[in-house]
């Protein structure tokens, strides 16, 4: 691991470790994240400018796309309490995965997810892990797929976490393979092709709380 990419994960935990996360995501929230980078106010904060590279290359789509999914996952993760948020990320520090660089596992997380919307989703399973509804394992398979099951597909999700062999033919073939390439779906194994049922894994997205059965997850533009 380099120096430069240590510094950029050091920048991360400090401020999720801190309470400037919440004061970051409020102000410029309110006038939007796409607003806030086109008018360059971005530059006056340390965090941001280090992280995405801000001071060398701002303008670029690139770091542009990156700045929106930190600022909309730190917003996100500030609902936590600060000392939860700080015990988090002791806790993540002792995991393998994890070990002495949350920061930039962290951001090559947030790096690899092709929608802007998906940071939130990110940070509200970071916040089951800190509030303990999850376990560090079920935490790094809810991360993959997150990753893998298409944006567009998981306001779905809530839906199919409760589909059974009797409703699960309301989905479209296409949406319930998607489910199963993400690890939140599986053939049951009838002898007539079987029925794709949601896993274990699917069900934990709406018993840990992270997604709700009567709400919609992400904006339909996502």
């Amino acid at each position: 691991m380099s120096k430069k990419e240590t510094s950029r994960g050091q920048q991360v935990v400090d401020v999720v470790k801190s309470d400037s996360v919440v004061s970051l995501g409020k102000e410029y929230l309110e006038i939007g994240v796409d607003a806030a980078l086109d008018s360059g106010v971005l530059k006056d904060i340390p965090l941001v400018s280090t992280v995405v590279g801000l001071c060398n290359s701002f303008g670029t789509v690139k770091d542009n796309i990156f700045a929106t999914k930190l600022i909309k996952f730190l917003n996100q993760l500030s609902e936590v309490p600060l000392h939860e948020r700080m015990i988090m990320v002791d806790k993540l520090n002792e995991d393998d995965k994890f070990a002495g660089k949350t920061g930039t596992a962290l951001i090559e997380i947030l790096d690899r997810m092709e929608s802007e919307a998906k940071p939130e989703l990110a940070a509200k399973c970071f916040a089951a892990y800190a509030n303990e509804n999850i376990t560090y394992n079920q935490l790094r398979h809810m991360l993959h797929a997150i990753e893998r099951v298409p944006a567009f597909e998981i306001n779905g999700l809530a839906e199919f976490s409760v589909t059974t062999i009797g409703t699960f033919e309301q989905f479209e073939q296409s949406t319930l393979l998607a489910y199963v390439n993400a690890g939140l779906g599986m053939n049951n194994g009838g002898l007539d092709g079987g029925a794709i049922l949601p896993t274990d894994l699917c069900r934990l997205f709406v018993s840990s709380g992270v997604i709700s059965l009567n709400n919609s997850i992400l904006s339909q533009d996502a």
